[in-house]
């Protein structure tokens, strides 16, 4: 898509194989950025069918965190790790991701600039150019992640205890 080589995807997402479901970063904009895979006999999740279409969310969750992790990358800051929040309008145009096709996973961030964005992200077919699935994805991306999470343990392990 551009002339531009892009850093392999364990330098952007706080992610390690196998759990990097993308292949690469094809292109970042102003406001958004491009990813693709493409979907092998050694995909994650891969059944007789194909990969089912609800992975399709974190293809997109993980665009979104390369797009992030190659602006921190730019920045020449650490890569940052952010929570998938959940999805507004999650339209899934197909069942399964086939066996050998090549899907782009292009994100938009739409809204937010600091702890708490938004995402409007689509999937197509690379072959076919058709739209296979498309939502908005609201991402948590705390300021001080281990301060979060202790936190977050500490009132859970409060509840627990008036149990």
């Amino acid at each position: 898509m551009t002339g531009i080589v892009y850093p392999p995807l364990e330098q952007l997402l706080p992610h390690r194989p196998p759990m990097i479901l993308i292949d690469q970063l094809v292109a970042v904009s102003g406001q958004g950025g491009t990813c693709e895979v493409t979907v092998t006999s050694h995909s994650m999740f891969l059944e007789a069918s194909g990969v089912p279409a609800f992975v399709g969310i974190e293809y997109m969750a993980q665009s979104v965190a390369a797009y992030g992790g190659y602006q921190s990358y730019l920045a020449n800051e650490p890569i940052a790790v952010g929570l998938l929040l959940g999805t507004r309008r999650l339209e899934l145009y197909c069942q399964f991701f086939e066996l050998g096709q090549t899907l782009r996973i292009h994100v938009v961030h739409v809204w937010g600039k600091h702890e708490l964005m938004r995402f409007r992200c689509t999937i197509t077919s690379v072959a076919e150019g058709t739209l296979l699935q498309q939502a908005e994805l609201n991402v948590f991306k705390p300021k001080a992640l281990q301060a979060y999470l202790e936190e977050v343990d500490h009132d859970n392990s409060r509840t627990h205890q008036r149990c």
